[in-house]
């Protein structure tokens, strides 16, 4: 029968997790296991523990304290082919964690200084069984490896607030240590008391360390933390499970300590996902979800074919984008402008809504001046002629034989006659502008939702010479899930499968419709599966009103 506690997903439906924001926890026996995973929760969107196959390990995805976490299980020692060392490696190149916390138990080395389920911290791993066995003497060859110095202070300084009784009114003791590791299932007083002769600061031992330490070297940072089971003095057999499960349950305990932190780990770049109420992480999200480009939102920003098209062009020619709304025309401009340090003005029509096409050169012609000269009112010109020349004059006075971009978006234009009457000025402009000697330099950039090709005359054919003509599009599948996964990086949450895939669709390629639908997410802080579809259909709905309106 199977276990109602987890629930099986295909490894596909997750890939969205093996992103390095999880840390991994790290057991090797089923009682390490099971004490594990009754400190676990689901993840949001999910009533069970996660269970997924991937390749010849099984990972189990959840919510310890605050903090999204892999488990996966190994073999009891260092080495053996599904011991520490190979489990670890192979789940921190699948999950790309940078964090990995070994989890169990050990064999303390003092009956009358420690007790069953004190908590050994490891400071360093001392690898006892590598060593040159001669004749005479024998000597050790296994180099001692430091524990990640951030870990070892965070777990280091819980004795403040860490409380946990054993028997009575008996506290757990916190136990930094240098910690033996090998291959022996240690249960002989002789041996281990050799082992402590030949290593005299250790306070105990266990089998696994010397392969965590070696399978995360240079890739992620790590810790060995382990309650104490017995003392290796050949009385292991005695209440053997009782004192195994007193052991697990320190070592959780000194662990939960630290998960329910909310920036125990912020230097390692991982983060809380939720709250006991399972709310959204309070991020900047207005960062990752912007409206508006500036250099503080490129490491969200998601790069498209057509940048680089747009750079290719910008540097010899004008160039008008055109595509639907809400696809990125604004942003992919600005963006671009800004990280190639051109130097542009941007204009915006959006204030001339309702007003005739001969308005818009009026404001074009003001918003410029205001710009470059600091006035805000002047000559008004009486008809587009007058400001035509009224532009030109402007840019010949300031920008003769300099570089300059204009920028004008927002234009409020509704009809194919103003397009095409729109157009045409555009276009007239530009070609007065190519005959005025040293404004050659002087470019201009303009986004409009129709194809203004559309409304050229015979006559403007030349038109090409000054501007290249761009069709944006909505993006494709993949750009969009790229975007959905830079969004759960930086808010550190991650949307069931169903529900990603359902957004996927929904969205039809619209950047403006997935950064709506999380911050709705944010805003109502509540990620369970009812929420997330309810969100997902009024997003649709308000989009729809906004594309038929």
């Amino acid at each position: 029968m199977a276990n109602s506690n987890y629930i099986e997903i295909d490894c596909k439906e997750v890939k969205h997790l093996f992103k390095g924001n999880l840390i991994l926890v790290v057991t090797a026996t089923d009682i390490e296991t099971t004490a594990t995973h009754a400190k676990l929760k689901p993840l949001d969107g999910y009533e069970k523990i996660m269970k997924v196959f991937e390749g010849d390990l099984t990972y189990y995805f959840g919510i310890m304290g605050n903090y999204k976490i892999a488990h996966v299980q190994c073999s009891m020692g260092s080495i053996a082919r599904d011991s520490s060392i190979m489990t670890v490696r192979t789940a921190i190149e699948k999950l790309k964690s940078k964090v990995v916390i070994m989890i169990g138990i050990a064999f303390g080395v003092n009956k009358t200084k420690q007790n069953i389920g004190d908590v050994l911290l490891s400071e360093s791993i001392i690898p006892y069984n590598a060593k040159r066995v001669g004749k005479n003497e024998t000597i050790k060859r296994g180099i001692e490896a430091p524990s990640s110095k951030i870990l070892l202070n965070r777990f280091k300084n819980i004795k403040t607030t860490w409380e946990h009784f054993l028997n009575g009114n008996i506290k757990a003791k916190l136990i930094p240590t240098r910690l033996l590791s090998g291959e022996e299932l240690v249960d002989n007083l002789q041996h281990r008391n050799k082992l402590i002769k030949d290593n005299p600061d250790s306070k105990g031992g266990e089998m696994e360390g010397a392969g965590v330490y070696a399978a995360c070297d240079g890739k992620a940072d790590w810790i060995v933390i382990k309650g104490i089971c017995d003392f290796a003095d050949g009385d292991k057999g005695t209440d053997k499970e009782e004192r195994q499960i007193v052991a697990i349950n320190s070592a959780l305990s000194a662990c939960m300590e630290i998960f329910s932190s909310s920036s125990a780990f912020k230097e390692l770049q991982v983060s809380p996902t939720v709250g006991t109420s399972g709310e959204v992480l309070k991020a900047n999200i207005n960062n990752v979800l912007f409206d508006l480009y500036d250099s503080t939102k490129e490491p969200y920003y998601i790069e498209r074919i057509q940048d680089a098209t747009f750079n290719q062009s910008v540097k010899q020619i004008g160039i008008w984008i055109h595509g639907p709304a809400g696809c990125g025309k604004s942003n992919l401009i600005i963006r671009n402008l800004i990280k190639n340090n051109h130097e542009f003005i941007q204009v915006s029509l959006a204030s001339c809504i309702g007003m005739n096409i001969e308005s818009f050169f009026k404001e074009i012609l003001y918003d410029l001046a205001s710009k470059i000269e600091g006035v805000k009112f002047q000559i008004q010109p009486g008809n587009y002629p007058e400001c035509s020349r009224a532009i030109l004059d402007l840019l010949s006075k300031k920008f003769k034989n300099k570089g300059l971009i204009i920028f004008i978006e927002e234009i409020p234009i509704s009809t194919n006659e103003e397009y095409k009457e729109f157009s045409g000025k555009i276009f007239s402009l530009l070609s007065a502008k190519n005959l005025i000697v040293g404004l050659d330099k002087i470019r201009f950039v303009l986004s409009s939702i129709n194809n203004p090709v559309e409304y050229l005359q015979v006559f403007q054919q030349k038109i090409h010479e000054q501007l290249k003509f761009v069709g944006l599009e909505y993006w494709d599948k993949e750009e969009i899930i790229e975007l959905i996964e830079t969004i759960e990086k930086e808010i550190q949450f991650s949307l069931p499968a169903n529900i990603k895939e359902e957004l996927v669709t929904t969205a039809t390629g619209s950047p403006r419709f997935i950064k709506k639908f999380f911050r709705s997410v944010y805003i109502l802080c509540k990620t369970d599966e009812k929420t997330l579809k309810h969100i997902l259909k009024e997003t649709e709905r308000d989009l729809m009103q906004f594309r038929n309106a």
